[in-house]
């Protein structure tokens, strides 16, 4: 598993849920294939030329890959170019290969969190103190949240449709 240091982990929800996971070419997180390369600024990718979007890939607030991934990319890394965005980079040499991936609305790892839920298994984007409290919430209460709010709408990934459409955000109160 790799995480930001301004991540919460369930450790112990991450290792019940990965009982049920393939157990290889596992790659699970929270995936986006709607971005933009970026073109100018902190992030700015000059030499990536394969498309004006990144391919879909798991994002970087936390992400799972199974150990024969961790391998493949350890063994390639000589072939691979490196882009200044990690998650994106990987995204971009898993992208051909036929492998596991699996969406989860339960990584609240976009740049900005969508709110706490309870069943929120990493979520991103946490000062030192949010994360005391998360490790409080935890001990004294056994889950995340003294209160769940939502302060952003998530998305299934639509692994039908071209990535450009594939993550709409939808209420999930309405059907």
């Amino acid at each position: 598993m790799k995480v930001d240091e301004d991540s919460f982990v369930r450790v112990d929800k991450v290792s019940d849920e990965l009982l049920s996971k393939p157990q290889e070419r596992l790659y699970w997180g929270f995936f986006d294939g709607r971005a933009h390369v970026k073109k100018s600024g902190k992030w700015e990718e000059r030499d990536y030329v394969l498309c004006d979007r990144y391919l879909p890939y798991a994002l970087g607030g936390g992400y799972v890959l199974s150990k024969d991934l961790i391998t493949y990319v350890a063994e390639n890394s000589h072939l691979f170019s490196i882009f200044k965005s990690e998650d994106a980079s990987l995204g971009t040499w898993l992208g051909p290969l036929n492998i596991h991936r699996s969406h989860d609305t339960n990584f609240d790892t976009e740049f900005v969190s969508r709110g706490c839920f309870n069943s929120y298994i990493v979520t991103h984007k946490k000062s030192p103190d949010d994360l005391k409290e998360l490790q409080n919430n935890m001990i004294k209460l056994g889950q995340l949240c003294t209160q769940e709010k939502r302060t952003r709408l998530s998305y299934e990934y639509d692994w039908t449709v071209s990535p450009t459409k594939c993550c709409e955000r939808k209420d999930p109160s309405i059907p």
